[in-house]
């Protein structure tokens, strides 16, 4: 069923749940960023810089920081592909785009997994590390960016949340394409990803989420006065 067909109640009920996951992943970006500081940041500049002393001195942490780093995107995964269900047949890849995501955060996390006991000097000079690197830039340009346009373009054709929808489509769309072109000579150059210090801040894309997701709530909140 279209939510262009579906009645304001309808419509309010399908939209809550997903809509608070789109929220949640700003807090959850904000809880990497503490969690991080209070790990990684207080024995090295970056990940990249840690001996593998260190990260086997941060234990569990070293893990811990990696499974927080995955959680926003999964998290919008998951409400993606809950408001691609109440869209139709325009979104009908979102859930293959979401799976896709949470399969590249699964990699992700097991080529971290194996920085314990690392015989490089650091772990950007790991040979692993390029590809933990390229594996958390792939759940955004794989996964969640490409569903997160389909859905908001469903969303702005269908009347819910238009303006926001389509303010959304663009900037998404934007910082993707940026994206592309920050990180795609670097991949493909002379130049090392450990060294690399350029692209947007990820923080940006919990923002674009929690927009999309308060816009829904209020969306809500207008169909039911």
């Amino acid at each position: 069923m279209s939510l262009s067909v579906m009645s304001p109640s309808t419509t309010s009920t399908s939209l809550r749940a997903p809509a608070w996951l789109l929220v949640g992943t700003l807090a959850a970006f904000v809880a990497y960023v503490a969690f991080a500081i209070a790990t990684i940041s207080k024995v090295a500049d970056t990940s990249a810089t840690l001996t593998p002393g260190q990260i086997d001195d941060l234990g569990a942490s070293w893990m811990a920081v990696h499974l927080t780093w995955m959680v926003p995107p999964v998290l919008a995964a998951v409400a993606l592909t809950l408001l691609s269900r109440r869209l139709g047949t325009t979104t009908r890849f979102v859930p293959v785009l979401a799976a896709v995501a949470l399969a590249l955060a699964m990699a992700y996390l097991v080529v971290n997994g194996l920085a314990y006991g690392s015989d490089a000097a650091t772990w950007g000079q790991n040979e692993l590390y390029p590809w933990s690197y390229l594996l958390s830039i792939s759940v955004g340009w794989l996964g969640v960016l490409p569903a997160t346009l389909l859905v908001t373009v469903a969303l702005a054709r269908a009347g819910i949340a238009r303006r926001s929808a389509w303010t959304l489509t663009v900037l998404v769309g934007l910082y993707w394409a940026f994206d592309l072109l920050t990180y795609l000579p670097v991949i493909l150059g002379p130049a090392t990803l450990a060294a690399f210090e350029g692209g947007l801040p990820p923080f940006l894309l919990g923002i674009f989420w929690a927009v999309l997701g308060g816009s829904l709530l209020k969306s809500r909140v207008t169909s039911e006065a």
